[in-house]
């Protein structure tokens, strides 16, 4: 009987602690509220071609996964190199976000998945668009802050030589 009356507070005690560790609507429609005004920061800040303001939202360790269209892998430092490289000889990119989804998963874990379309125009004046360019990012909440623990790419690329429309 005990055994039964213990087995009966440890399965009891379990769905408390699962139930306590779901978020209300209200809770997850903050989180994608507070991950749609990163987002859009993150998008604006990119348009802007400022690599540094972008890649605050994203996490500056090691373990940062970012995926390239290619496949290829790169970290945190190689991404930001990398649109240093690009904006160096961009003159205007524009992001356009044709769909956007946002999954939380826990208070801290969040995942957008975004349908773009970018076109970067280089100061030779020829155009690469990607379209479409599928975006997914993986949100941690570290040290209070939202950021970008896994980035990837999915992507067409077209070109236009200049003067094209």
């Amino acid at each position: 009987m005990k055994r039964i009356l213990l087995l009966a507070a440890i399965f009891i005690a379990g769905c408390t602690q699962q139930q306590s560790d779901q978020l209300t609507q209200q809770q997850e429609d903050k989180i994608k509220n507070e991950l749609k005004v990163i987002s859009d920061s993150i998008i604006a800040r990119f348009e802007r071609l400022d690599t540094d303001g972008a890649m605050q939202y994203y996490w500056d360790s090691p373990d940062f996964i970012g995926v390239n269209p290619d496949g290829s892998r790169f970290d945190f430092q190689a991404m930001k190199k990398a649109h240093v490289d690009l904006f160096s000889s961009t003159a205007s990119l524009k992001i356009l976000v044709t769909r956007r989804d946002f999954v939380v998963l826990t208070k801290d874990i969040a995942i957008e998945a975004s349908v773009l379309k970018a076109v970067i125009t280089p100061k030779s004046g020829s155009k690469m668009v990607f379209d479409p360019n599928s975006l997914t990012l993986v949100f941690q909440k570290i040290v209070g802050q939202w950021k970008v623990i896994l980035s990837h790419q999915s992507a067409s690329l077209a070109m236009e030589k200049a003067g094209r429309k």
